[in-house]
């Protein structure tokens, strides 16, 4: 069998599959994941959970803890096939953001209202990764012949440099032959995203009491200077692989000074560039030191040196690639409605661990519940979980069956 072909659909094998995604048990983990405040570096104690959890449902062949750093362990569930089909791999984090905002609620007290399951992470992305292990068991209880092995991969760290999934791919010797990533995408399937690279300007000045300003140089006037001039017009690039609404940059961090009444000797400013293929970390550590000398020349006192902190590549894969094709069929099945592949925002602007999953070889989708949004009250809707849970059950006993 030819390594991008895929079993004809079976409706009775669908049906079943189907059939066996309960709304009850899908809720019950999503809700049972809220109370763990798994920020990093704090993801052990929802490993723990989940694992224990997995190894109650009974479907998984495999549940491994696979330690990361120590305490922290990504969660591996296998449901064993036959060995000789194609391995599919569901993809999700267990780190989550901070509340931010004034929430209404105990943001780690799960809650059902009208449809709705509110509680911290759940967008990003709890919800799916129960939605991820209620599929697989799903499959593994329709009894549908399984050639290859379905792996759930719930991983450590995401965050921008993906070190859960990295470290996942490093260690795992089996082969997988496509993924389904489960960030949030309001259920469409979004085949490309920009990457990103976080960096840190550092201005030095001279530090003055206000009696003798004038003997001082302030790091912070001399920042505010960069910042008014820092933005993506900027920022150097090859239009013929732009990413729709990138790139783009925001300065989220500002810090400088000791004392309100000295000039301050030195102010720290750190952002986030969202970057498209062929931006390197070279190039844009060029592109701000280049700024910074066309500054100097008008202002000979401005000293500062940039730095890169964090990096990811950018995503894409072709819309005709099978395994997006092969999402897009389970969800028009799952809802009778045609499924939006897209490349826009505002998923164009996420980072997620595709990235690394294509770079190894492995064809990949993002496919989730929950429009992306760090906002008070986080919720999603519970006809979305299950959905969500439907197709990536109907897609992965499509593709690794027998």
């Amino acid at each position: 069998m030819p390594s991008d072909a895929l079993q004809p659909a079976d409706p009775v094998t669908t049906q079943a599959v189907q059939s066996h995604v309960d709304e009850a048990n899908l809720v019950a983990l999503a809700s049972g994941m809220v109370p763990f405040a798994s920020q990093i570096p704090n993801e052990g104690q929802l490993a723990e959970f989940l694992s224990g959890e997995m190894r109650k449902l009974g479907c998984f062949d495999e549940v491994i803890l696979q330690p990361v750093v120590a305490g922290r362990c990504n969660v591996i569930g296998v449901v064993r096939g036959s060995g000789t089909g194609k391995n599919m791999l569901l993809n999700g984090h267990l780190d989550i953001p901070h509340p931010y905002g004034t929430w209404s609620r105990d943001p780690y007290q799960p809650a059902v209202e009208d449809g709705w399951l509110y509680g911290l992470g759940l967008g990003d992305m709890k919800a799916a990764v129960a939605c991820q292990i209620i599929a697989a068991a799903a499959v593994a209880r329709s009894g549908v012949a399984r050639a290859g092995d379905l792996v759930v991969s719930a991983v450590v760290h995401h965050d921008v440099c993906g070190l859960g999934t990295k470290f996942f791919l490093s260690s795992w010797d089996e082969p997988i032959h496509a993924a389904i990533n489960g960030e949030p995408s309001d259920l469409k399937l979004q085949v490309a995203h920009g990457g990103a690279w976080q960096f840190e300007i550092t201005v030095r000045g001279r530090a003055a009491h206000i009696s003798r300003s004038e003997d001082g140089v302030n790091a912070i006037s001399k920042m505010m200077t960069i910042l008014r001039s820092l933005d993506a017009s900027r920022l150097t690039y090859d239009p013929a692989q732009a990413v729709p609404g990138l790139p783009r940059l925001v300065v989220g961090e500002v810090q400088g000074g000791s004392s309100p009444s000295r000039t301050a000797e030195r102010c720290t400013a750190r952002g986030d560039i969202r970057i498209v293929p062929r931006m390197t970390p070279a190039s844009l550590k060029a592109d701000l030191e280049r700024l910074i000398a066309d500054l100097r020349t008008l202002d000979p006192e401005l000293v500062a040196e940039v730095r890169g902190l964090v990096y990811q590549r950018p995503f894409r894969i072709d819309a005709d690639a099978t395994i997006v094709q092969l999402v897009r069929w389970a969800h028009e099945t799952v809802t009778g409605r045609d499924a939006v592949i897209t490349d826009g925002l505002p998923v164009s602007s996420y980072v997620t661990d595709s990235s690394d999953l294509l770079r190894a070889g492995i064809p990949t989708v993002v496919y989730g519940p929950s429009d992306w949004q760090t906002v008070p009250d986080e919720r999603v809707r519970v006809d979305d979980l299950v959905t969500a849970a439907r197709v990536y059950a109907l897609a992965a006993a499509r593709f690794i069956g027998g």
